[in-house]
């Protein structure tokens, strides 16, 4: 799905991986693939801010933890997390 050289610290990117839009993004030496579309207006979090482990949308500003998922701005919404694998530098997004 990507290489680790295409990962910069802190800068999401986004795939598509059979019609799912994920965004990935290197935090230290933790990969970390999410849904990429935001719960709010479903803008593209692959265009956020990452900062101490949460995902803040460009948009309007709603934050999630990368870790969990979980949305830090309303409490009821939950981002899909993903396992990754990383081999011979690649990096799979398991769905």
């Amino acid at each position: 799905m990507a290489r680790l050289d295409q990962l910069r610290e802190g800068q999401p990117i986004e795939k598509t991986i059979l019609a799912r839009k994920v965004a990935i993004v290197k935090v230290g030496e933790q990969i970390h693939a999410i849904e990429s579309e935001c719960k709010h207006m479903r803008a593209s979090l692959a265009t956020g801010k990452v900062e101490n482990g949460r995902l803040k949308c460009r948009w309007h500003g709603w934050e999630y933890d990368l870790a969990t998922g979980n949305c830090l701005t309303v409490d009821k919404f939950k981002l899909k997390r993903y396992d990754v694998e990383i081999e011979n530098d690649e990096v799979y997004v398991i769905l």
